[in-house]
């Protein structure tokens, strides 16, 4: 859904709720109408029993409409309950956020161990499947510097490698050496070619890459 979850246009404050009604059960109740993000059950800070008050949070706000419709004034379990759009009171952060129970070992819903919530025997609608665990996507490897290092040496288009420079400057050189050789013995343009002249081989420079030069006939 573009623009994340809204908790003050898609949250559902329930009343009158059978006091004997977990999370679970709650949870299975409101799906019919959409996609169930969170239940939370109002309970007293002594006893931690239900106090018949909860809320919905769906996942769009068109869920949470459909959702005080369709139960608003409707019995359930012989009460009639209420519902309608939770108003926000600024605490709609904290409601979105996530808990995270670290004790796996007994039930949060009773406290008893043995068993997780989902499973828990005084869930009254039975046993709810545990939502299943997201897959963690394996991080791309960023290659080591070294490697990339070792990479641009390799490369002789980047020119990077110190030998290779200093090898094209002893080419370049050479070359030069050469050439000025060849302006030496090269005959002025108003005399004739001696047979000396046209017998003196011509040196080609090598299309490969290298120090050393061909002969040509």
């Amino acid at each position: 859904m573009s623009g994340g979850l809204a908790p003050s246009k898609s949250t559902v404050y329930v009343s009158n709720l059978p006091f004997s009604l977990t999370n679970n059960d709650l949870y299975r109740i409101f799906s019919k109408y959409g996609k169930v993000v969170k239940v939370t059950i109002m309970k007293d800070k002594d006893t931690r029993k239900s106090k018949g008050v909860a809320f919905i949070l769906f996942l769009d706000k068109d869920s949470a409409q459909n959702c005080t419709r369709a139960i608003n004034n409707k019995q359930l379990f012989g009460r009639v309950i209420k519902a309608s759009i939770a108003i926000d009171n600024g605490r709609a952060a904290e409601f979105i956020r996530r808990r995270n129970y670290f004790d796996k070992s007994k039930c949060y819903e009773c406290g008893e161990s043995g068993h997780l919530s989902y499973a828990c025997p005084k869930n009254m609608l039975g046993e709810r499947e545990p939502p299943k665990k997201k897959e963690k996507k394996k991080k791309k490897k960023i290659p080591e510097p070294e490697e990339e290092i070792e990479e641009v040496e390799e490369s002789e288009d980047e020119g990077e490698d110190p030998a290779l420079d200093s090898l094209s400057q002893a080419i370049a050189f050479q070359q030069a050496r050469i050439e000025e050789e060849q302006r030496k013995w090269k005959p002025s343009s108003e005399g004739p070619s001696t047979s000396d002249d046209s017998r003196r081989p011509r040196i080609k420079k090598s299309t490969y890459f290298s120090d050393e030069e061909e002969l040509s006939d």
